[in-house]
């Protein structure tokens, strides 16, 4: 039983500075710009700030006076993006009696946060950094090439590298949009899985940019084929490598440079 206790103790001190942590930056809310206390420009999205807010938290983490200033900063910045959205769904709301109706402009997962996602493990558009997009075409250029170059010596082994890089490229890139925290007892449970989360999300991502590839650069033609009862000619059968090739490196190109 006192183990239990003390087990029970050492899980609510981390609960119980983050709320203390809370309470402090709703008191010094308003003091400081929070956009520069975050270090992002007025227009960041909300997933900016969000990479922001946990990349400062991590690197300020044996710091509480900084912990309190980042809080009091996201804080500030998501008060004002609920305010927003509130002021977006009901205009009259905030509205004079004498103004004119007047719809703010918010961000659509601002303005739709508390609704169902359907399929939230869907890909989703974002752009890459430019280093990520330069050594990913960089990468699947050469399995690219080696494929159509040598198809005889090669075989499967540039659809295979290829998956292999999309998927080394798009962990990469989870990792620049939800940083690893360097841990410590004080990180939320969330934020200590996020490294797993990240390499789980880039292996998926890669293997459905690879199932794309080879669905629709050769399952999806000679089904509709067979359905037609027509025969794709000798050279799509012959060259089946080439074009899985082509598909698998073109697919993993784009999941990596604008998907997350």
């Amino acid at each position: 039983m006192g183990a239990l206790r003390v087990q029970q103790l050492q899980r609510a001190v981390p609960q119980r500075r983050q709320q203390q942590r809370v309470l402090a930056a709703a008191a010094g809310a308003g003091s400081e710009d929070p956009y520069q206390v975050l270090g992002i420009p007025r227009n960041a999205d909300s997933n900016a700030i969000q990479r922001a807010y946990r990349k400062k938290m991590s690197e300020n983490k044996n710091n509480e006076a900084a912990m309190q200033r980042l809080e009091a900063a996201h804080s500030q910045i998501m008060m004002a993006a609920l305010t927003s959205r509130l002021q977006a769904a009901h205009p009259l709301l905030s509205m004079h009696p004498t103004a004119a109706p007047r719809r703010a402009t918010v961000e659509k997962d601002v303005l739709y946060a508390d609704r169902a996602k359907l399929f939230p493990w869907r890909p989703r558009l974002w752009m890459a950094a430019r280093d990520i997009l330069l050594y990913s075409a960089i990468a699947q250029a050469l399995m690219l090439a080696w494929a159509l170059l040598s198809p005889l010596t090669a075989g499967t082994q540039p659809i295979i590298w290829s998956a292999i890089a999309g998927a080394v490229g798009n962990v990469v890139k989870q990792n620049r949009l939800y940083p690893v925290p360097k841990g410590g007892p004080d990180s939320p449970p969330d934020e200590k899985k996020q490294g797993g989360k990240n390499i789980m999300r880039g292996c998926f991502l890669a293997f459905l940019a690879t199932f794309c590839g080879c669905f629709f650069l050769y399952t999806l033609p000679d089904a509709i084929a067979a359905q037609l009862g027509r025969v794709m000619p000798y050279w799509f059968y012959e060259g089946q490598t080439m074009l899985l090739a082509i598909g698998l490196c073109t697919l993993n190109w784009l999941f990596t440079a604008f998907t997350k």
